[in-house]
């Protein structure tokens, strides 16, 4: 689970270009907050956000990788990787997106 500052700070910029993200280290990881929500996580030098039935349909379109936590009581995890290769207002959408599956996922609880 190596996590670099370098790699924070590159994975970050696109996001808090377009929303005011935050972020805090845990669980060897970072985790990633949009206006104190939690949507996200780095690991491995890796931005993954947090998804669910609704929207793994257009992270399967765009081939991300779902996020897989190694070890005895590891697994799959309900987080996609960030699509490369987007512009702010797709960026903004992705981010959305993923907040909004984190205020469902907490409604819910």
């Amino acid at each position: 689970m190596p996590v670099t500052d370098e790699g924070v700070r590159r994975l970050l910029a696109p996001l808090e270009a377009v929303r005011p993200i935050t972020s805090r280290k845990m669980f060897g990881g970072v985790g990633v907050y949009c206006e104190g929500v939690f949507f996200a996580v780095v690991d491995d030098d890796r931005l993954y956000l947090k998804t669910d039935a609704e929207l793994d349909p257009r992270f399967d379109a765009v081939g991300a990788a779902q996020w897989v936590v190694e070890g005895p009581s590891g697994g799959p995890m309900p987080y996609r990787e960030l699509p490369g290769g987007l512009g702010p207002e797709e960026v903004a959408e992705w981010v959305d997106l993923a907040v909004a599956v984190a205020v469902r996922k907490k409604r819910k609880r």
